[in-house]
């Protein structure tokens, strides 16, 4: 569905999914204006950012939400090209957000479309001590406000690149990632990455295609 011109930044709106015309339109909710806390210096950002596997209570505001996806996945110029490089411009990484402790954005699952900026809901619900099950009980999976999937169709990079997909989809990964932390780091959120996780369980808990495979887990929350 086309988003209406000049929605408010916060809206929540009901649409429905080609592909699941039989059940309840998705929920859509456009995320607000990017954040980037300019004023911060990028040095300074480089030297606080830590890994945090503690996080306190307080939700997310969904202005940080949209500043940490834009960070990973966002849009820089025509053509598609976004903030983090991706071997011949083919982006095989797509990103699910799972909403946890957000305000303004109900819990559940959640697929991210970077050109529009819109998230849209595929499942509902807190799937968190699910989640944290897969990722091998880790409690930083269970105390994060959100979290960030990244999942790898390697159809056509294999047929770009051969033998190296699999590398350059990883590479790519990590460029995202570390946008994700440093944008925390300057908006003063905590971070991890998380790598060692159960993919089936989790594709089977997911609603995601049965050909993009789960390759990352990134987790942000107050500090």
């Amino acid at each position: 569905m086309k988003m209406p011109e000049q929605q408010p930044p916060s809206a929540v709106q009901r649409s429905s999914r080609p592909d699941r015309a039989a059940e309840a339109p998705a929920l859509k909710v456009a995320l607000p204006e990017v954040v980037l806390a300019g004023e911060v210096p990028l040095r300074h950002v480089l030297e606080t950012r830590r890994s945090r596997r503690e996080y306190s209570d307080t939700p997310l505001r969904l202005d940080e939400v949209s500043s940490l996806l834009w960070a990973a996945q966002g849009i820089t110029a025509p053509g598609g090209l976004r903030t983090a490089p991706s071997a011949g411009a083919i982006y095989p990484l797509h990103g699910y957000f799972f909403s946890f402790r957000v305000e303004g954005l109900p819990a559940g699952f959640y697929s991210y479309d970077a050109d529009t900026r819109v998230l849209t809901q595929l499942a509902r619900g807190d799937k968190q001590t699910r989640l944290a099950k897969a990722c091998s009980g880790q409690q930083c999976v269970a105390e994060c406000a959100g979290a960030l999937l990244l999942t790898a169709w390697y159809g056509r990079v294999k047929r770009e690149f051969g033998a190296a997909a699999e590398k350059l989809v990883a590479v790519e990964a990590g460029h995202i990632g570390q946008n994700w932390h440093l944008q925390t780091a300057a908006l003063g959120l905590g971070s991890i990455s998380i790598g060692s996780f159960d993919a089936t369980a989790l594709k089977m808990l997911l609603p995601i295609p049965q050909d993009e495979e789960p390759v990352y887990l990134l987790l942000a929350g107050c500090v």
